[in-house]
């Protein structure tokens, strides 16, 4: 069965964002950007264990060809992965909130 992603308002912001900064780099390349957060998020809706845990329960997938992470947990009660942050690997960690 497979899981539905719920983002964080936290997580949709920064989603967001990054995406609006990529297109501003190079016309595209913020589509490029969410083509490779969507397919990561169709692993974690039908593998969410694919990536291990980290922090309390809450794990990190690395984003393909972006220095990103997603940030998330797994509710199994409600299959729901729950994404808490979309992270540049270059931030600092304390940033993570978790």
């Amino acid at each position: 069965m497979a899981y539905q992603i719920s983002l964080s308002a936290i997580a949709i912001e920064e989603l967001e964002g990054s995406a609006i900064w990529y297109e501003s780099q190079k016309k595209g390349l913020g589509l490029r950007f969410m083509e490779s957060i969507n397919k990561c998020f169709a692993i974690l809706s039908e593998n969410p264990d694919t990536y291990s845990i980290k922090i309390s329960d809450f794990r990190e997938a690395k984003i393909v060809k972006f220095p990103f992470l997603i940030i998330y947990k797994i509710v199994k009660k409600t299959n729901i992965v729950r994404v808490f942050h979309v992270f540049h690997t270059k931030r600092n960690p304390i940033y993570k909130n978790i």
